[in-house]
Formats: C-alpha cells, structure tokens, sequence
C-alpha cells in the first residue's frame, strides 16, 4: 500500500480526478490496488463525517445531516456501489437462470427491485447514521469512516473469494486481488475500526458490527455464487452497500 496505490483507488472508487503521474508510465491492474481501499474508503467517509460535525456546531437536525452526509458521499463516489447494487437487485430477483440473471444485470435500465434495494441501502445508513448522532455526533463521525472503510474491505474480500461470473466487464478484466492485497486491505480496515469504530462505540460493539459484516458479506458471496456462478463488478458494488449499512445499523442497534 502506497500513496500512488491510494491514489488510484481514489480514481476508481470516486470521481476526484487523480493525476496521471500516480498511473507511471505502464498500466497498473485495479486488483493490485485492492489492498488500498480500506484507506481510500476512510477518506471518502471524511468528508461526510465533517459535515455531520459542522451541523452538529449550528445545531442542526442529526438525522438532516445524517441525510446530507450520506448523500455527500453518493455525489462524491459518483453513486458507483449504488448503480452495482441496483443492478444486482435486479438481476437477482428478476431473473430465472444464471444467464438471464446477468443478461439483466447488464441493461442500463432500473427495474423495480434496483429501486427499492437502493432506498432500503440509504435509508438504513441515513436512519441509523441518525440514531448515532443523536446520542453523539462526534461518535457518528467516527462511525462513519469506520463503516466506510469496512465495507471497502468487504468489496474485496467478495471479490477475491468468488470467481468471476463471465469474462468480460470491469472485474473479469483486472483479475482478482493477490493474498498481498487482500492481507492489506484487512489489516487496513482492522486499523481503521480500531481508532475510528472502537472510539466511537466500544470495543464489544464494534466486535459485534464487524461480526455481522463478516457474515453478511459470506452469505452474499455464497448467494451470489449459487445465482451467477460468482462475482461480477455490480456484486462487488453491492457487496459494499450491504457492508455499509450493515455495520451503521449494528452500530447504531448496539450503542
């Protein structure tokens, strides 16, 4: 993990516009950056953790700012993991095979299930990022980055444990993260939980959180696996919603 390797994660998980410097002059594959994105979600998380404080200064409604931070962070990622869990939604539940399943993950179009798995994912992350800051909101914040980042190592974990599910997109193209990166980004996330997650909510409430992800994120590879016959980039997108919000609603069912 470098600082060109949290850069390039940056590029691809958000829509900041990185430097070409950080790429050098030979093409980096995206999976020897997995090991990356448990950092590059803590920053994505910063900016949203910072406004949850500024509302907190002038007294605003923790569940408004609650809103406004999550939503901050759609704007800022571009609604990347968003778009993969709608797609996913969709395909998973619309679909009678493993082929039509991604025939329909694969049209652009939102169809029912993709619009109410979305809402479901932003409402629990708004509803319980709300609870936090209700008892406090610097203890939010602090739940904020730690969720992000989880869910970041979550995405990888999904990614490197399931194989691909076809043999051509995003996912299929760059291969599946080394041990190296998946060893990086656990330890990663481990830090992070430890001085975000642990501060704000303890350290048996963050064990518990962090034990819910874990099974949540196994339970939907194996899904994903039975349905598809693996992972796909839309997956790996919704691998992260579901860690995300998985861990804001423990958090905050917890604390």
């Amino acid at each position: 993990m470098t600082p060109a390797s949290v850069a390039r994660a940056l590029g691809f998980l958000t829509r900041l516009p990185v430097p070409a410097r950080f790429f050098g002059a030979g093409e980096v594959a995206l999976s020897d950056d997995a090991g990356s994105f448990a950092l590059a979600g803590a920053l994505i998380a910063v900016p949203g953790a910072v406004l949850l404080l500024i509302g907190a200064v002038f007294g605003a409604p923790p569940l408004m700012m609650a809103g406004i931070a999550v939503l901050a962070t759609i704007a800022l990622t571009g609604a990347l993991h968003e778009d993969g869990l709608a797609d996913t939604a969709d395909g998973f539940g619309g679909g009678a095979t493993g082929e039509r399943r991604m025939d329909i993950m694969r049209d652009s179009a939102i169809g029912t299930y993709g619009v109410l798995a979305v809402i479901a994912s932003v409402l629990l992350q708004v509803t319980a990022l709300g609870a936090l800051a209700e008892t406090g909101v610097i203890q939010a914040a602090f739940a904020f980055v730690a969720a992000h980042t989880a869910s970041r190592a979550a995405m990888v974990w999904h990614w490197s444990k399931t194989p691909p599910a076809r043999t051509d997109g995003v996912a299929a193209a760059s291969g599946q993260p080394p041990t190296t990166a998946v060893n990086a980004v656990l330890v990663g996330a481990g830090i992070v939980l430890a001085l975000a997650a642990i501060l704000a909510t303890g350290v048996v409430v963050t064990a518990l959180a962090a034990v819910a992800v874990s099974a949540a994120t196994a339970g939907f590879s194996r899904l994903s696996g039975r349905l598809i016959g693996g992972h796909t980039g839309d997956t790996i997108g919704a691998t992260e919603q579901i860690a995300r919000s998985v861990m804001l609603v423990g958090l905050a069912m917890a604390a």
